[in-house]
């Protein structure tokens, strides 16, 4: 399924955990329904570090819905690292990373080569 949208319920919802676990960065995989990122994904076993997360995709579980993943960086650049690229890669999907001041226009969407990408935001 194309993704072509995203919550605004979740974008907040999104900031509001990168906020929590500042200055650790959060990381999920994420829902979609209909073409629209709308859920968290919290996997068992996921660590939060504060200069790289983990995820134990392995704790996954065999669901279609999944569209990708959504990261924080604790800094105000929300472009992906190589290693973010990296794991975009080996995960498809749509990857979303979010940054200080963790607000509704500090996130950006990337596909699994870390392009960035257009969604548009569903209220």
């Amino acid at each position: 399924m194309k993704i072509n949208a995203i919550s605004i319920d979740f974008i907040d919802g999104f900031n509001e955990a990168a906020r929590s676990t500042y200055p650790d960065e959060f990381l999920c995989m994420t829902r979609q329904f209909d073409g629209v990122i709308t859920e968290m994904l919290m996997l068992p076993g996921t660590v939060f570090g504060d200069e790289h997360s983990f995820l134990n995709t392995w704790m996954a579980p065999i669901d279609y819905s999944i569209a990708g993943s959504a990261h924080s960086h604790p800094g105000y650049c929300n472009m992906p690292s190589d290693a973010d690229k990296d794991f975009f890669g080996n995960m498809g999907g749509v990857h979303l990373i979010t940054c200080q001041p963790y607000d509704r226009s500090s996130w950006q969407a990337y596909d699994c080569h870390g392009e960035p990408i257009e969604l548009e935001i569903v209220y």
